[in-house]
């Protein structure tokens, strides 16, 4: 009869027992998941929160944490010295976010810390600007991309033309006629290069189109003109200009995925921004049908 009793206590306290136990798991996952290290979604309010940790970073790599999440501030020019002071505090980071504000530098140090970052995975922050071999590599590489508001992305060409003939146009148009020599050396370097970026293209999964659609950009920009030529509408030259195309073409003729902006309004139509002689910056909308429908 005792044994019974205790039998039928025990079984009483099972399911409460068990019960408990779920509820605390639940609990438990219910935290994890909700934590930014596990979140599916990198939100405008924590990029913004993440990209504060970086304002005023001294030098061109900065590191931090933020709820478990491993953090690099890269701030500045492109080059060897931050590729390796990059890769190193990354090695074994957790959830990790770059936050960016470049306007290029070496291709070379941007490819290598983005195929790098992409063997970890990571989110890009720009809280500044991400021009040239920023935008080429570290921006379109990234799982999710976050333009926070008055920052810009870029792209203005690429190291790796579509041919040698083009490379030669474009990097040594000023240059002493080339002998057999260098010009056997030239092509083994752009081959070399080529070969690189499509590998990193066929990685990501984007359209190499990224890289060369400035051109006619530009030509739709200034109307057939060429940048020396060209005024803004308060009779200023262009300094420097990068091709900024929409959100939607990003995503649509790019195929670079994931791609949030703080204001969406900065990143409805596709365009060129330009830096004028006086530092001012202006943005050119451009037609569709100007842009991809050329004869």
């Amino acid at each position: 009869m005792a044994h019974d009793q205790n039998s039928a206590q025990a079984h009483r306290r099972l399911p409460n027992s068990g019960w408990g136990g779920l509820l605390l798991l639940f609990i438990v996952v219910a935290f994890v998941m909700a934590s930014p290290v596990f979140a599916g979604e990198l939100s405008i309010s924590a990029a913004r929160q993440i990209a504060a940790r970086c304002d005023g970073a001294s030098g061109s790599v900065q590191t931090f944490k933020h709820y478990g999440r491993d953090g690099l501030c890269l701030t500045g020019e492109i080059s060897k010295a931050m590729q390796k002071s990059a890769l190193r505090n990354a090695k074994n980071a957790n959830g990790l976010i770059v936050v960016v504000d470049s306007a290029g530098g070496s291709v070379a140090a941007g490819l290598t810390m983005a195929e790098r970052f992409a063997d970890i995975g990571y989110d890009v922050i720009v809280s500044g600007v991400c021009f040239s071999s920023c935008a080429n590599y570290l921006f379109v590489g990234a799982d999710q991309k976050v333009i926070l508001k008055d920052t810009a992305v870029g792209w203005h060409g690429s190291t790796a033309p579509r041919t040698f003939e083009r490379y030669i146009q474009i990097f040594f148009s000023n240059e002493e006629p080339l002998d057999a020599t260098s010009t056997r050396k030239l092509k083994t370097r752009y081959k070399a290069s080529k070969r690189r970026q499509e590998d990193f293209v066929r990685a990501t999964g984007i359209s190499e189109d990224i890289y060369f659609d400035h051109g006619p950009a530009y030509a739709c920009a200034v109307g057939g003109a060429s940048w020396r030529e060209y005024r803004s509408p308060s009779g200023k030259r262009v300094r420097s200009a990068q091709w900024r195309p929409s959100i939607a073409t990003m995503e649509g003729r790019y195929n670079i995925r994931n791609v949030t902006a703080e204001d969406p309004a900065d990143y409805r139509d596709n365009g060129v921004s330009v830096r004028l002689e006086d530092g001012e910056r202006a943005f050119i909308r451009l037609a569709d049908g100007c842009l991809f429908e050329r004869p």
